[in-house]
């Protein structure tokens, strides 16, 4: 396997300090697949084809998006010539028009390539436009992938059973993870990803919080992150009297981001469709007990590893009950067992070194 070169290709900088969770994967698995002796680079799109700041080991080559259709980037076409012809391209997220056209010229020189969803199939925004995006360029780049790389089932296509391996996402580890559990009467809960309304469920997350509150109990919600939604947030949260219960943190990373994730009791997604986010493996291996929905695909791994609680139903008084289950955990002493149970949950199946593992032999190995 290591005889083989291996490309990824990311519409992107590969930058991890951006919320954008494919740049991210594709980072830490180039990182950690550069340490382990592969010879693997990285291939970006991007408009900033100047900003390369972040720090990365593996070779990084970026760039510029296509200005017409079907056009080619000369530099791009011209690199195919001169790289071995065993080398396996490694295409991050879907509905991407240029990893449609970069496909017609791999097939042409004989290359093979591997596509990662990323959970893009899975995602209930602009059905119609997607469906016929679909049926005129993605089937082909489909069915003519020798391997698809699935998170989780979301990404598995009726026409890509066949070829389709599995492997998660994955996590850095924090030493300075959480280790103090409040037993006081009130709850503190964190979301930490995109902005997003219909797709993280926020607008169930605000109304089940108006719940709880109506109860009598103190609940307070920190929102990490930002996205194309907050404004609508914000109305949302004023129209429910919330404003005293929530935080807008916007955009975080590092330390920083961990910081106010640790002082958490509860960290939360109750997303609609995901595929697996990093935010909550992120949040697990920091040992802050989790709320999950089951479209998050982490379900089974909480109740298995006793880590936290799934929502089954996503449903305001759903979600509200659970809360109420937490709060009561909280002040009998017991929720610290679930953070240290997320925590060992994280290192124990979703280390980054286990994920290149799982891409060589689940995926890689249909190609050689």
């Amino acid at each position: 396997m290591k005889h083989h070169k291996i490309v990824h290709i990311v519409n992107g900088r590969a930058d991890p300090n951006t919320p954008n969770g494919v740049n991210r994967w594709v980072h830490n698995v180039a990182t950690v697949q550069q340490k382990q002796g592969y010879n693997v680079e990285v291939w970006g799109i991007t408009k900033n084809t100047h900003l390369t700041n972040h720090e990365h080991i593996y070779p990084l080559h970026l760039f510029k998006p296509m200005h017409f259709p079907f056009g080619n980037d000369k530099k791009l076409i011209g690199m195919l010539k001169t790289i071995p012809k065993n080398t396996i391209f490694h295409m991050h997220s879907v509905f991407i028009f240029e990893f449609y056209i970069f496909s017609r010229n791999l097939k042409r020189h004989g290359f093979k390539w591997v596509l990662s969803p990323h959970a893009g199939y899975a995602s209930k925004k602009n059905i119609l436009l997607k469906f016929i995006y679909k049926k005129l360029f993605e089937n082909t780049l489909i069915k003519e992938a020798s391997a698809i790389h699935a998170i989780s089932i979301n990404d598995i296509e009726e026409i890509s059973k066949k070829k389709f391996g599995m492997a998660p996402n994955g996590v850095q580890f924090n030493p300075n993870f959480k280790t103090i559990y409040s037993t006081d009467h009130s709850l503190r809960i964190n979301y930490c990803g995109r902005l997003a309304i219909s797709h993280k469920g926020l607008d169930l997350l605000l109304k089940a919080l108006d719940l709880f509150k109506k109860q009598e109990k103190n609940i307070y919600l920190d929102l990490v992150g930002d996205g194309p939604d907050r404004a609508l947030l914000e109305k949302m949260i004023e129209s429910l009297d919330l404003t005293k219960q929530v935080t807008f943190y916007g955009s975080k990373f590092g330390t920083e981001k961990d910081e106010i994730i640790k002082k958490s009791d509860l960290f939360i997604h109750c997303s609609r469709w995901e595929a697996m986010p990093l935010a909550i493996l992120e949040a697990a291996s920091l040992a802050v007990p989790l709320l999950v929905s089951k479209p998050t695909n982490l379900a089974d791994h909480v109740l298995k590893s006793k880590a936290g609680f799934v929502i089954n139903e996503l449903t305001p008084k759903n979600i509200s009950d659970k809360l109420l289950a937490v709060f009561k955990e909280k002040i009998n002493g017991k929720l610290d067992n679930k953070g240290k149970a997320a925590r060992k949950m994280a290192v124990n199946n979703f280390s980054w070194e286990n994920t290149a593992e799982l891409l060589s032999k689940n995926v890689y190995s249909k190609i050689i």
